[in-house]
């Protein structure tokens, strides 16, 4: 799977997020808060399957969100934690 890079360069620039009205939300506890408020998440970003258990992933793909898998790397990347937990929402 590719990322889009264009949502997360947006979502990592205070101009882009102000503009799209975009959040990036790192780490499964922000994920998952979201998730069960039934904030509107459009894109989920993951490094490894075993992140994503415990979410609901066929509800959620069925209510638009699309998955991206990405490389560590890349996380590492966007991630302004030390040791991010493999998954981002946006």
């Amino acid at each position: 799977m590719f990322y889009n890079r264009p949502v997360i360069t947006d979502a990592k620039s205070v101009l882009g997020r102000e503009k799209k009205q975009l959040i990036l939300l790192e780490g499964h506890r922000l994920v998952t808060e979201a998730v069960q408020t039934s904030q509107p998440i459009k894109y989920l970003f993951f490094t490894d399957a075993e992140v994503l258990a415990g979410f609901p992933v066929k509800s959620l793909a069925e209510s638009g969100v699309k998955f991206f898998r990405v490389k560590k790397d890349h996380m590492n990347l966007w991630s302004d934690t030390v040791a991010p937990q493999g998954i981002m929402g946006n």
